[in-house]
């Protein structure tokens, strides 16, 4: 007799953080039911359990869902995923629990080669081809890199996630999309724990370095139709990373940030800097990206090191309605680093530039920032608007 709901202990989970609880979850998931419930415990897995269609993943605020520092890891490893890859899933729902990379296991450690090709990624959930995707109430520990990553999904409902850990790690992004990820709702997204996330809270990478481990089996392609509501983090490295190189990232709304940065507010440097670097200013004279009618709405942000050097860096292209940002404030109690720039503008092609403090229009410009050149605005404490189209 069909049964709509099944637990995982009655498969044999046992919750006590030492048996092999992955292949009860595993059976549970591939039940048929519509729901699979996970009571309060700790549930140690040893291979990737991957969520099939048609299905809600309900845990204990309590169940602690951790992947096992034992086991050595591979291109593809994840603590969950979707089942298919290939051909995608459709309604899949996750709330609750802790999900946890428990980055402090011995093989649960970054790859010294970052080009490896069979390395695994070190995400700890991994979303592909997912329509109708849902994650609620639930927290993601202790990520040896990327906390959630996705590319593909479309239609999607987050609300309540938070991340958290003890071990500062390289390449800890908090939620990760990549190419063809639109058509969705993120709220409530927060840093519990001080130093994290270490690498961008909110990453939006429409184009990115394919052939480094972290990205294996990603796409570049647009990211379109989200908006995002009440993000932050006591202490991040990056807030908000905007990359685009020629895949459009537009119609983005984010309202509600609030966070201390360490290095950046806002990243959409192009990833000139990184260790995998895309292009060649040489190569991209009049600059590179698509920025369309990205806005953000609400915006508090402050230095948490005194080596800050800026805590906006737009070193990309608007395009369209271009890129806003609306009611800034840098919190000057808080900041660390209070000689640093608010704002750099460089290596962009031909833009306007249109500023608004107390009500007033205060710069509405034509701005050309070169390879070479560069503008900065080293004073903007507050605005009421900042229009780059």
């Amino acid at each position: 007799m069909f049964c709509p709901t099944v637990n995982v202990k009655s498969f044999g989970a046992v919750g006590d953080g030492q048996a092999d609880d992955t292949p009860a979850f595993q059976k549970a998931l591939d039940a048929g039911a519509r729901r699979v419930r996970i009571p309060a415990g700790s549930y140690r897995m040893t291979a990737t359990l991957r969520v099939p269609s048609d299905i809600t993943i309900k845990a204990d605020a309590q169940a602690r869902i951790f992947a096992d520092g034992n086991t050595p890891k591979k291109r593809g490893d994840f603590l969950l995923t979707n089942a298919d890859l290939v051909n995608g899933n459709a309604n899949i729902t996750i709330q609750g629990g802790i999900w946890d990379g428990n980055n402090q296991g011995p093989c649960n450690t970054k790859p010294e080669d970052l080009f490896d090709p069979e390395a695994w990624s070190g995400s700890v959930l991994n979303f592909y081809k997912v329509k109708k995707l849902t994650l609620r109430d639930l927290t993601v520990a202790n990520s040896v890199t990327y906390n959630i990553r996705m590319c593909r999904i479309e239609n999607f409902d987050f609300r309540d996630i938070r991340f958290q850990s003890d071990k500062i790690a390289f390449n800890q992004d908090g939620l990760h999309f990549a190419g063809y990820c639109r058509k969705g709702r993120v709220r409530n997204v927060s840093a519990i724990s001080k130093g994290q996330t270490n690498d961008d809270l909110i990453a939006l990478n429409a184009d990115d370095s394919l052939v480094r481990l972290e990205n294996l089996d990603l796409e570049c392609g647009p990211i379109e139709d989200i908006t995002f509501e009440n993000v932050s983090a006591e202490d991040c490295h990056t807030g908000v990373r905007i990359l685009s190189v020629v895949s459009p990232i537009r119609n983005i709304r984010i309202r509600n940030f609030s966070a201390g940065c360490r290095c950046y507010a806002i990243n959409a440097d192009g990833a000139r800097y990184c260790r995998t670097p895309l292009f060649t200013d040489a190569e991209r004279p009049t600059g590179v990206g698509c920025i369309e009618n990205v806005v953000f709405d609400g915006f508090s942000c402050h230095a948490t090191r005194p080596d800050t050097s800026t805590l906006m860096a737009l070193e990309s292209n608007p395009g369209g309605r271009g890129f806003i940002i609306r009611n800034f404030r840098r919190d000057l109690e808080k900041d660390q680093a209070p000689g640093a720039p608010t704002l750099v503008l460089r290596k962009v092609a031909k833009a306007r530039l249109q500023l608004r403090q107390a009500g007033k229009s205060v710069a509405d410009v034509t701005v050309q920032a070169d390879a070479q050149g560069t503008d900065t605005f080293s004073t903007l404490r507050a605005f009421d608007t900042l229009r780059l189209s």
